[in-house]
């Protein structure tokens, strides 16, 4: 399953708390941390976690936007890049910029924004999505990109995605006992994209049938 089907519109709500007990958290925030800090002009996050990146990745902006002027763009919702010729603001995060890789027009817009972005000494983070392409077409933006700092996210351990479920059921109001999420943790899909798409389903049906979501709705859900 990828990511951009689910829809979730989970990022005003996902802050840099709400990962900082996972084991990952301090490795590659002090390393985005030294980017920001540092003379470095594009820094790339890599990894097959896709929702665990995109997670971070917001959060970071959430974070970062606090006291400095930062600009959030999607590429999997708004494949027009005509945005980049207006920007001014000092940090730009660009999510999904691969998915326009193979694009022409896409690929000319997004070497627009980085050259554009340098010339005005704009720090630019993007979030790489696994399930897109990786390379362009247009070889000087694949120069371009090249020379960007990658920062690999690593595989979570279930411990973190448990952490990163957590927070994402308390940012929606969900309530699920330790137990259920164990069950589920246990006897379902190890991918975390799966697990929050079970979660979205299971509080469809909670609503729809007034139930509250137990082991047996969780079974008849997934056909235990």
């Amino acid at each position: 399953m990828k990511q951009q089907s689910l829809n979730l519109k989970f990022q005003e709500h996902i802050y840099l708390q709400d990962m900082q007990a996972c084991s990952f958290f301090e490795e590659i925030f002090a390393r985005c941390k030294n980017f920001i800090d540092g003379d470095g002009h594009s820094m790339i996050l890599m990894g097959k976690e896709d929702m665990a990146k995109s997670f971070f990745f917001y959060a970071l902006y959430n974070h970062l936007k606090k006291n400095n002027n930062c600009y959030f763009e999607s590429i999997k919702r708004n494949s027009d890049l005509s945005f980049c010729e207006d920007l001014n603001e000092d940090i730009i995060f660009l999510d999904s910029y691969n998915s326009i890789y193979g694009s022409k027009n896409g690929e000319i817009w997004l070497f627009r924004l980085f050259n554009e972005s340098k010339q005005k000494n704009a720090k630019v983070l993007f979030n790489n999505s696994f399930h897109d392409e990786q390379i362009p077409n247009l070889k000087d933006l694949e120069s371009r990109m090249s020379s960007s700092l990658l920062i690999n996210f690593p595989i979570l351990s279930d411990e973190d995605k448990k952490i990163i479920i957590l927070n994402f059921l308390k940012n929606r109001g969900l309530i699920l006992s330790d137990q259920s999420i164990e069950f589920i943790l246990s006897r379902y899909s190890r991918s975390l994209d799966n697990l929050i798409e079970l979660y979205i389903k299971l509080d469809k049906i909670s609503l729809v049938e007034k139930k509250n979501i137990t082991i047996p709705l969780i079974k008849k859900t997934i056909d235990l």
